[in-house]
C-alpha cells in the first residue's frame, strides 16, 4: 500500500478543472460527454447514497451463468473488486461521490475528492491501484458512437441497428453479459443507470467479451463518478480510504446490503415475476420487439462461448423444440424397466455443477506499465 505525507494527502483548494461545486450550482450541464444515455434530473445529484450491490451466487448458480459471469469479470479484471464486500458508509460514500472530481491532464490525470473532512488529490494511477483496476488503454474521452462499441452493442443485441443513445441494458441477449452490465451499472460505475446502455457500459463488456483493453477502465470510473445521478460508489469509496490508511468516522452509519438477486432482476425484466430460484424464465428481447420467455438454464442456447453472442427467433424456437422432444422422450421411459439412463445436455438443470464460494475468486491481476 503507497505512504502518503501529510501535504501529499490533504491539498486546500480546488484543483485545476475550475469546475464549480456541486454546493454554488444546482442545475449544470454534465461534465461527462461520452454518457449516451439521457441526463439524470438535478435533484437526484445530491440525494441519498446506495450500498454498490454484490452478485447473488444462489442466482447465478440456479440460472446456469455463474461460471460465464465469472469469466467475464476475471476477463475485465475484477476479480479482487468483486470479492470485496465489506460494509458500505452512508456519509463516506455521498461525501465522496459528491465532491468527486477528474482532471484528466496529459501527462498525469489526477482525481480529487474529500473523505469526511479531508481534501484528497491522487494520481489517476493510485486511484486505479486502490480499485485493483489496471491502468491501460486511453485515458481520452470516447467519441459518440465508436466503430468498435457500435459493433459490439448490434453484435450482442441480435444486431439492434438503432444508435447506442436509443439502447437499452435489456435488449442485451445472453443472461450472463446482461447481468454483468447490470452489476457494472450498480457496482463499478458509481452512478446508477440500469436502463440506457452507454459507452461505459460497452467499454467493461469489450474487454471482457475480446480481452481488448482499448479503454481506460480507471478513467472511465473517474468520468463517471464526477457526472450526477443515483449515488452506487461505496465500494468505490471504502477501497480507496483504505489505500490511504483513514479510518471509518465512528458516527458513519452503514448502508443496507444490496445483491442482484431475483428480487432485482424481477425489478429489472430479467425474469418473469412468478420465476422463482427452482423454476425461472427469463425474458429475451429481440431487435424487432418481440419477447421470448426462456427457462433456465440453458448453456446449450446462452453461454458466452456460443458461436455470436446474440441468438435469432428462429434458433431459439428450434433449440425449444428439440429440447421439448428430449423431455417427452425422458417422460416415456420414466415407466420403463430399463437398466440405463439417458440424459441430454441442458435439459434438467440438476445437470449444472455446483461451485465451492471458497473458489470464486482467483489471483490478482498483474498490470502492465502505465505511460
Amino acid at each position: 500500500m503507497k505512504k502518503f505525507s501529510f501535504g501529499e494527502l490533504f491539498k486546500k483548494g480546488t484543483t485545476s478543472t475550475g469546475r464549480p461545486s456541486r454546493a454554488a450550482t444546482r442545475i449544470r450541464q454534465s461534465y461527462n460527454e461520452d454518457i449516451l444515455a439521457p441526463s439524470f434530473a438535478p435533484e437526484e445529484d445530491n440525494g441519498p447514497p446506495n450500498a454498490s450491490t454484490f452478485p447473488c451466487y444462489d442466482f447465478l448458480r440456479n440460472a446456469g451463468i455463474l461460471e460465464d459471469f465469472l469469466t467475464l469479470v476475471n476477463r475485465a479484471g475484477l476479480t479482487t473488486y468483486m470479492g470485496d464486500e465489506r460494509e458500505q458508509y452512508y456519509l463516506l460514500t455521498k461525501i465522496f461521490v459528491e465532491s468527486f472530481q477528474f482532471d484528466n491532464k496529459q501527462y498525469e490525470p489526477t482525481v480529487a475528492f474529500r473523505i469526511y473532512g479531508n481534501t484528497v488529490t491522487m494520481p489517476l494511477k493510485d486511484f486505479c491501484c486502490a480499485l485493483d483496476i489496471a491502468p491501460v488503454g486511453t485515458a481520452s474521452r470516447i467519441d459518440d458512437n465508436p466503430r468498435d462499441l457500435l459493433e459490439l452493442y448490434r453484435g450482442i443485441t441480435d444486431d439492434d441497428c438503432r444508435t447506442i443513445q436509443r439502447g437499452k441494458i435489456r435488449n442485451i441477449q445472453l443472461p450472463a453479459i446482461k447481468y454483468f452490465a447490470y452489476y457494472i451499472a450498480t457496482s463499478i460505475l458509481g452512478r446508477e443507470n440500469t436502463s440506457n446502455i452507454s459507452s461505459y457500459h460497452l467499454a467493461f463488456l469489450n474487454i471482457a467479451l475480446t480481452g481488448q483493453t482499448s479503454y481506460h477502465l480507471g478513467a472511465l470510473i473517474a468520468r463517471r463518478l464526477s457526472t450526477r445521478g443515483p449515488i452506487f460508489g461505496g465500494t468505490i469509496a471504502l477501497r480507496v480510504l483504505t489505500f490511504l490508511n483513514l479510518p471509518i468516522d465512528p458516527n458513519d452509519v452503514p448502508l443496507a446490503p444490496r445483491r442482484l438477486d431475483i428480487t432485482a432482476m424481477k425489478s429489472h425484466h430479467f425474469v418473469t415475476t412468478d420465476s422463482t430460484l427452482e423454476n425461472m424464465v427469463y425474458r429475451m428481447l429481440f431487435s424487432d420487439g418481440e419477447e421470448k420467455e426462456i427457462h433456465l438454464p440453458q448453456p446449450g442456447l446462452l453461454s458466452i462461448d456460443r458461436q455470436s453472442w446474440s441468438c435469432t427467433k428462429e434458433e431459439v424456437d428450434e433449440h425449444m423444440k428439440i429440447q421439448e422432444f428430449h423431455q417427452q422422450h425422458d417422460s416415456e421411459d420414466v415407466g420403463t424397466s430399463y437398466d440405463h439412463t439417458i440424459t441430454y445436455p441442458g435439459a434438467s438443470s440438476s445437470t449444472y455443477p455446483e461451485y465451492d464460494p471458497s473458489s470464486y475468486y482467483g489471483d490478482t491481476t498483474s498490470w502492465d506499465r502505465w505511460d
